[in-house]
């Protein structure tokens, strides 16, 4: 017999700041790192979901919370990055009172545009010190996840 569990968690990083957009006053989380989970969100809620509609609720609740902006490309631009983690867990126990658990991950993850943001002298009210600070801190996090990228691919070549 096989129990299955099945949990969504959704959270935004926005100018450096990590929200849980499942439970929007929860603000200001901490990623940490244990031996037993590995990496995590501290206080990051985890919703039971028993179907694909609950799911989609969750993914929808989120998404109505995200920070968007107008930019040169569009309306309705991300100014932050989010990350929709789906954790399956089957549970099941053999006849001789074994119990094993499998575990299946999936991220979803949503990274904000970069823009260039320019500066006009002849008309100084464009310029939006919002604007300037969300893309700074985007094209900053862009970067890091760059260097990662990059550092993850030279040590993967070296192995070869």
């Amino acid at each position: 017999d096989v129990q299955y569990n099945c949990k969504c968690s959704y959270l935004e990083i926005y100018k450096e700041q990590i929200t849980d957009l499942l439970e929007p006053s929860s603000t200001n989380l901490q990623v940490r790192e244990d031996v037993n989970r590995g990496v995590y969100v501290e206080r990051l809620t985890e919703h039971t979901v028993w179907n694909v509609s609950d799911a989609f609720h969750a993914l929808w609740k989120g998404l109505h919370l995200r920070h968007v902006g107008a930019t040169q490309m569009n309306e309705r631009s991300s100014r932050s990055h989010a990350v929709f983690m789906l954790v399956i867990e089957a549970t099941s126990t053999t006849s001789g009172g074994v119990t094993s658990t499998k575990v299946a991950r999936l991220n979803l993850i949503d990274l904000a545009g970069s823009e260039r943001q320019s500066f006009d002298p002849h008309n100084p009210s464009s310029y939006n010190s919002v604007q300037v600070k969300e893309a700074g801190a985007i094209n900053k996090s862009l970067s890091a996840l760059t260097n990662v990228i990059m550092s993850l691919s030279s040590t993967g070549q070296r192995r070869r």
